[in-house]
């Protein structure tokens, strides 16, 4: 269950939740009224803040792993400090990782996005949903 104290990410893991944000979305999806940063961190928090609190612990610690894995990976910089570019790339070589662990971080950090603009479209589609049931028959 959930806290009755009210969740925020530290001002590390908030400006590494923008970054990821932008890198995620940025100019991919052409949103007539996409919100700014602070009111998208803020909804994000709020959805975090409403899991138990092992999962709000988890999704602190992705963001820091996100945070300095780009360090690991050779990009030189922490994530924050990487070109929009270079953030971009960064996620594609995560989200094609063979490594499940890699990709399940991407997926999650998805889909905290995804729930916060549910259902728009231009979203889903940076994001990469394609509304497609994995158990759809053929």
């Amino acid at each position: 269950m959930a806290s009755d104290i009210e969740f925020r990410l530290g001002e590390g893991a908030s400006e590494t939740m923008k970054n990821l944000v932008g890198a995620m979305i940025g100019d991919f999806a052409d949103v007539a009224d996409k919100p700014d940063d602070d009111y998208l961190l803020d909804e994000i928090e709020k959805y975090i803040g409403s899991l138990p609190s092992l999962y709000q612990m988890g999704m602190v610690w992705i963001l820091r792993a996100m945070e300095v894995a780009p360090l690991a990976m050779g990009y030189g910089h922490q994530f924050s400090n990487l070109s929009r570019d270079e953030q971009i790339r960064f996620l594609e070589a995560f989200e094609k990782s063979s490594n499940y662990v890699q990709r399940g971080v991407i997926l999650a950090l998805k889909t905290a996005v995804l729930l916060v603009y549910l259902s728009e479209p231009a979203i889903e589609h940076a994001l990469g949903y394609d509304h497609k049931c994995l158990l759809e028959s053929g």
